[in-house]
């Protein structure tokens, strides 16, 4: 069950980074590279990458051991005790 748990998450979370890479692309793309924010926008984009291949190693780590992808809402997957 916790891997089942855990698989269902780590989708969720790669679902809202997308969101937030593409997000700080758009951004990166119209932020001239002498704005000072410009490096902390890649500094953003870099930890989301980093966050993306952990949840990425955690649905192949959940596949090693046999999950399998089904549809469920995370609210009831957090209400089952």
């Amino acid at each position: 069950m916790a891997w089942a748990v855990a698989a269902a998450a780590a989708h969720d979370i790669n679902d809202e980074l997308t969101i937030i890479l593409g997000s700080v692309g758009a951004w990166l793309a119209t932020t001239p590279a002498e704005d000072p924010d410009r490096d902390l926008l890649l500094g953003l984009r870099a930890a989301v990458q980093r966050c993306a291949w952990k949840t990425t190693a955690l649905l192949e780590a959940s596949e090693r051991v046999g999950v399998r992808p089904s549809a469920a809402t995370m609210e009831r997957l957090l209400s089952v005790r």
